[in-house]
């Protein structure tokens, strides 16, 4: 693009731990006009040392057009930022850039702000020990994730505080905090212990419901008029639960699609956290969609047998009581009483 790179001095450095290059330039969608305007305006911020700005603007314009001078401006931009480890790789790749187009002075400039940046370099060691490795396990730092070559490598990361999780299926996660002093080339290390298995947990169990026929008005009642009651009233009851069950089979779907978005380059805490809702939630779907059925298979039975039906005493009225409640991971109905 001929544009020239602004010399900056040494600051902290960052890095995060993506292993991807922080501004790999994409062969579609080039637009020089907005690569300019963007670089334009990042040098700018720069100049009024808004680096948190500024830096965005240098790694999309690099994105829209890649040059060399852009790139380096964009690692030198995270040098200023405090971004210690991602100014490293930035220019080292800068390097690479400038190589390739035969430009000694910034292959030069690169190269100098590569050895000074190394000897602040702070790095974390993610060490896995051989009873955590189970099937499954996974392992990140701040949300990346980290493949099994880099167990016990040494990687350089930001200033800050970094997160490491390792999970497994069937098992408890493992989460610590590692606190990076700024500009220190501290070395940290961090064990993966074996994985606790996660206790069982048993399905939730729905709540236990209790539907009271009215009792006769007077010993003369019609026993088939309080049996059709008692129909339409556990029909009701069955209606109401099999809306409750579509409406948790619904989120139970909702929930799953989130899990699977949260999941693409490794789990997160909160993908984790929607599975466990899907579960729950399809567990009280399955519960509440069977009781629901059972309710108004039961409710149709007695509306449907009510016809012609002779009191049994004068004297007694009639009476039903009707329940839904959990069993194991089904549900059941029970019903007791007189008519």
């Amino acid at each position: 693009m001929g544009r020239e790179f602004t010399a900056v001095g040494l600051a902290c450095l960052a890095f995060t731990l993506t292993l991807n290059g922080p501004a790999r330039a994409q062969s579609a969608g080039r637009n020089p006009a907005a690569a300019q305007a963007l670089y334009d305006e990042a040098r700018r911020l720069v100049k009024a040392g808004n680096y948190q700005e500024a830096c965005p603007k240098f790694k999309e314009s690099y994105q829209l057009d890649p040059g060399g001078g852009t790139l380096l401006n964009l690692a030198d931009c995270y040098e200023k930022q405090g971004r210690s480890a991602l100014a490293w790789s930035t220019f080292k790749e800068a390097a690479v850039v400038a190589q390739r187009d035969r430009r000694d002075d910034r292959v030069e400039f690169a190269n100098q702000h590569i050895v000074a940046l190394e000897k602040k370099l702070a790095r974390i060691t993610v060490l896995v020990a051989e009873t955590a490795r189970v099937p499954g396990l996974a392992v990140s730092v701040d949300g990346s994730p980290l493949g099994e070559a880099a167990w016990g490598v040494a990687m350089p990361v930001d200033p800050g505080q970094h997160v490491v999780r390792a999970e497994a299926p069937g098992r408890t996660p493992f989460v610590t905090t590692v606190d990076v002093p700024s500009a220190k080339a501290v070395r940290e290390s961090v064990e993966i212990p074996a994985l606790a298995a996660e206790p069982a947990s048993a399905p939730p169990q729905a709540a236990r419901a209790t539907v009271a026929a009215p009792a006769a008005a007077a010993p003369a009642a019609d026993t088939s008029s309080s049996k059709r009651t008692v129909g339409w009233v556990v029909g009701g009851v069955g209606l109401v639960s099999i809306g409750v069950g579509t409406y948790f089979g619904l989120r139970a779907f909702s929930k799953w699609n989130e899990r699977d978005d949260g999941c693409k380059n490794g789990c997160t805490e909160d993908a984790k956290k929607a599975g466990d809702d899907a579960s729950t939630a399809a567990t009280i779907s399955t519960i509440t969609f069977g009781v629901g059925l059972a309710a108004v298979g039961v409710g149709t039975f007695l509306v449907l047998t009510s016809g012609g039906q002779k009191e049994r005493s004068s004297s007694t009225a009639a009476s039903m009581r009707i329940g839904a409640g959990a069993v194991g991971r089904g549900a059941g109905l029970w019903m007791t009483g007189e008519w």
